[in-house]
């Protein structure tokens, strides 16, 4: 009895997960406008993504541990240092 339950459990989460994935399209994505020119040292920083590429602009967001978000130029060196020190920590 306990088997069909948990059963009919999982294809209603699948079902309702695959009704959810259209409405993807309309998740906000954080877009930079201007970037912050000086550079930030690494200490302040706890993570570092790049924004999506449905924005105008590019940038790298830089989240200090106090979790700020700021926009930075991925262009510059001082950011292409941030990038590759947060990248060899995923590996």
């Amino acid at each position: 009895m306990k088997v069909p339950i948990a059963a009919l459990a999982a294809l209603l989460l699948v079902a309702t997960c695959s009704l959810a994935e259209p409405h993807f399209d309309i998740v906000p994505i954080t877009c930079c406008f201007s970037y912050l020119q000086h550079p930030i040292p690494r200490s302040l920083i706890a993570s570092a993504y790049t924004t999506s590429s449905r924005c105008t602009q590019p940038a790298v967001i830089l989240v200090t541990k106090k979790r700020r978000k700021l926009c930075t130029d991925p262009q510059a060196a001082w950011v292409q240092a941030h990038l590759e020190h947060f990248q060899t920590l995923e590996y």
